[in-house]
């Protein structure tokens, strides 16, 4: 008998990480509850499951179990099982966890390609897109599992064969408060392993190196500045992949895509990752040879009257801006702006500054406080939506430059997500005339 079977569990929340929790705890033999505000989220459950709406939750004392979506902070610790740990104590499959600030999603579908292009069956998802909870019982030898704060910040069973640190950066502290406590969220990944683990860390990246020095795993790394006994580092113009002090593959620059190198530090973390899951040099190489990037992750969208149109919609941190930014050569007008997640601009000042930053024009609801930090930065001006700042970018623009959405903010001002954002983007940019920069009559910046 397993744990669930025959208990009372409630579910909160009926998106994608709830309903495959429902799915899991029906197979285990319990009887699900599931709660969402929205009845209509609640359409077509499966037979056998009580659904509960309305403006208050159920009280908890019903039930023996809370299984929370990623969202939802307030549940008693006693009664608290995150869908991931639900999950977790059913994998049949090892486990690659991907944690940090930025690159998340990159590095995640990196290593699953590579351990997939080596013959492992290997099931995707997490943070990324398929619900943990949907990936047991697939029959998978390997699962990689892009995880988030949210997901780990109260995780008990979940035990990562190996764990990946990228990076932190300050980011959602509207839910964590301070960055201590997120980097301590994130840090569980580690914390929850066992012996015999590997967790594989950035070298270049304070928190990742701290965690490491205290883990229970065997720590690899990643660097771009450093040699490394055991994990990748860059060296001569190549990626090379260590074990032990000896270099296990070495693949020159010039061959990865130029989404692996944009930033390199995923491909190492990736490459380094899945070597110790068992993936093939040759699938390593090729996948790194082949990746074209994920969407709204600085892709080329459009390109109108000699201006290429940037989509980087999933830079939804000042962080994940300033990488952006630092990352063309090319002059850019740069469209920021969104719901601020109790962050500081202060750091975008100084990258429109090294970056060629032609103007900046501000959106939505952080467009003043994004105005404060740039004002003697760069050009600005202000615009109500995302619409505004295409139109006003593509008259600003001169052929060659760059109009690149990194809008630092969070997309909950004006969309539901940061894919529809870049989605309206795309579209914003590919209905612009592919002739002259003046759009509508618009004074030229």
């Amino acid at each position: 008998m397993n744990a669930y079977e025959g208990r009372h569990v409630l579910v909160l929340g009926a998106a994608r990480s709830g309903r495959a929790a429902v799915d899991l705890l029906l197979r285990a033999g319990a009887r699900p509850a599931i709660y969402d505000r929205n009845p209509d989220a609640l359409r077509d459950l499966p037979a056998g499951v009580e659904a509960l709406s309305g403006a208050q939750q159920p009280g908890y004392d019903a039930f023996d179990a809370v299984v929370a979506s990623p969202g939802v902070a307030t549940v008693p610790d006693a009664k608290l099982v995150p869908e991931v740990d639900l999950a977790a104590q059913f994998l049949d499959a090892r486990l690659v966890g991907v944690t940090g600030s930025n690159g998340k999603s990159t590095a995640t579908t990196l290593i699953g390609e590579m351990l997939q292009a080596s013959g492992l069956d290997t099931g995707v998802g997490g943070n990324i897109g398929t619900a943990l909870c949907s990936l047991v019982d697939r029959g998978h030898a390997w699962i990689v599992a892009e995880l988030s704060s949210f997901q780990l910040e109260h995780a008990r069973d979940l035990h990562a064969d190996v764990a990946v640190l990228l990076n932190l950066a300050p980011d959602h502290l509207d839910r964590h408060g301070t960055l201590e406590r997120y980097g301590a969220a994130k840090a569980r990944l580690a914390d929850l392993q066992r012996d015999g683990a590997w967790l594989v860390a950035n070298r270049d990246d304070a928190w990742a190196s701290a965690v490491a020095g205290r883990a229970r795993a065997q720590v690899a790394e990643f660097s771009t500045r450093a040699r490394i006994e055991t994990g990748a580092y860059l060296e001569h113009e190549a990626l090379v992949i260590a074990r032990g002090g000896s270099a296990r593959a070495r693949i020159p620059l010039a061959e990865l895509s130029t989404a692996s190198r944009r930033p390199v530090d995923n491909a190492l973390a990736a490459a380094a990752a899945a070597d110790l899951a068992g993936a093939s040099e040759s699938a390593i190489r090729a996948v790194l040879a082949r990746f074209e990037g994920l969407p709204h992750r600085v892709r080329d969208v459009a390109t109108r009257a000699g201006v290429r149109y940037v989509d980087d919609s999933k830079a939804t941190n000042p962080a994940a801006a300033v990488a952006s930014l630092l990352a063309q050569t090319a002059p850019i007008v740069w469209l920021a702006g969104g719901r601020n997640k109790g962050l500081a601009f202060d750091e975008l000042a100084d990258a429109a500054r090294r970056a060629s930053v032609r103007r900046a024009i501000l959106y939505g609801e952080s467009a003043a406080e994004l105005e404060r930090a740039l004002a003697h930065a760069c050009p600005v001006e202000r615009v109500a939506t995302l619409a505004e700042a295409v139109e006003r970018a593509a008259a600003c623009a001169h052929a060659g430059d760059v109009v690149l959405l990194a809008p630092a903010c969070a997309s909950f001002d004006q969309f539901t997500s940061f894919e529809e954002r870049g989605r309206r983007f795309a579209e914003l940019a590919r209905a612009l005339p592919d002739a002259g920069a003046q759009q509508s009559g618009a004074p030229r910046c």
